[in-house]
């Protein structure tokens, strides 16, 4: 699973053909966790709301952290349309997490993978 992270599918997938693998979703589980649809107010709101001092934005200035919010929607659309196009299953993690786990869980044991 992937969330929160850049991930280069192209070299990827480059890479894993060099093994004989031509297709990721042929030879893997693929989840994606998205959060495609939040703002970048909606990811600052979340960020702050949950920081702590163990936290990397716990001392970063508010503008800072806009900035920084509004990279994320930008990465959050586009990890989105690249785990649809390379055959990812997508999950929306922007709100109600643990339900999304069990859901993801349970579509695992429905395909009959353990």
């Amino acid at each position: 699973m992937i969330e929160g992270g850049h991930f280069d599918f192209e070299k990827i997938s480059s890479i894993l053909k060099t093994y004989g693998i031509e297709e990721m979703k042929d030879n893997f589980i693929l989840i994606g966790l998205a959060q495609h649809t939040k703002t970048a107010v909606e990811f600052f709101s979340d960020i702050r709301k949950y920081d702590t001092e163990a936290e990397w934005t716990y001392g970063v200035n508010d503008d800072d952290l806009m900035a920084y919010c509004e990279f994320l929607v930008l990465n959050s659309r586009e990890m989105f349309n690249n785990f649809l196009k390379y055959g990812f299953t997508v999950y929306d993690t922007s709100g109600e997490r643990e339900k999304v786990f069990e859901k993801i869980i349970a579509d695992i044991k429905e395909a009959g993978v353990t």
